[in-house]
């Protein structure tokens, strides 16, 4: 595995910038664009809202809170027309190419540093591509100059998560290890929610999949005995980022940034 050298981040528009904010009801995985979309932007403790839909199809994502950084121009962003979770929009991320390192991401650094150094996610993604073999990272956060970070991802076809530090990286899969159908994947050509607790207050990690927890990412000491991990989350990021030549494109749509959790209903 190989960790970055530079970051591009993630998450959306302030609070209220947002539209659909009267809808309301269950997520809709399957079918694009009839999802209820972020009628949680009025939700308390809500940070950074964004359902994409006041951004110009083919362009990059409002400059004001987003910034887009593609590794050796291998890949790209830009706001799509064609899938959506709610509305018409979502911010589509081509990382398909040949070298085995590749790094497309969107990044925010607007709701942080967070109030004691916590805070939850909320996104809506579409992948073309079922999780594959190698190791790659949809989304994560971490410290100002990226030497910590938690990253939330695919490795051995399940999802996956794992803690940067310094001199050490470690990982939790979903399942055991070469054993995919025991693990949780995420379906090709679906919108999923997941959702994610960046506790740096108690040094604690926790994901939800659609709604429930997976329980194999609930990370305390990563199964080291460790105690003081948490980086100063400074900054956040969605995209795509592969270690192991891994091809994808995805879809996201309506994320949140608050201090409590969001869930998947709006």
């Amino acid at each position: 595995m190989h960790r970055r050298n530079g970051w591009g981040w993630l998450f959306g528009c302030v609070l209220g910038v947002a539209m659909g904010c009267g809808d309301s009801g269950e997520p809709d995985t399957d079918n694009p664009g009839t999802g209820p979309g972020v009628s949680a932007c009025g939700a308390n403790g809500v940070l950074l809202c964004d359902d994409f839909e006041q951004a110009s199809v083919g362009g990059a994502p409002d400059s004001a809170t987003w910034q887009v950084q593609v590794f050796n121009q291998l890949g790209s962003i830009s706001i799509d027309g064609t899938q959506a979770h709610s509305g018409s929009k979502s911010v589509h991320v081509v990382g398909t190419g040949q070298d085995s390192y590749r790094s497309v991401l969107f990044t925010t650094t607007k709701p942080f540093p967070p109030q004691n150094n916590s805070f939850y996610a909320r996104v809506f993604m579409r992948s073309k591509s079922a999780m594959g073999e190698g190791h790659s990272t949809y989304f994560g956060a971490g410290a100002a100059d990226d030497k910590r970070m938690v990253r939330i991802g695919f490795h051995q076809h399940v999802f996956e998560t794992n803690l940067i530090q310094p001199d050490k990286e470690y990982e939790l899969l979903s399942g055991p290890w070469g054993q995919p159908d025991q693990g949780v994947q995420l379906r090709a050509a679906e919108w999923h929610c997941v959702e994610t607790f960046f506790n740096g207050a108690d040094h604690e990690l926790r994901v939800w999949f659609d709604g429930n927890e997976m329980t194999g990412l609930h990370a305390t000491n990563w199964n080291a005995n460790l105690s003081k991990w948490s980086p100063q989350y400074a900054k956040a990021w969605f995209g795509f980022e592969t270690y192991h030549g891994e091809q994808d494109e995805l879809w996201y749509d309506d994320i949140i940034i608050g201090t409590q959790r969001i869930g998947c209903g709006g």
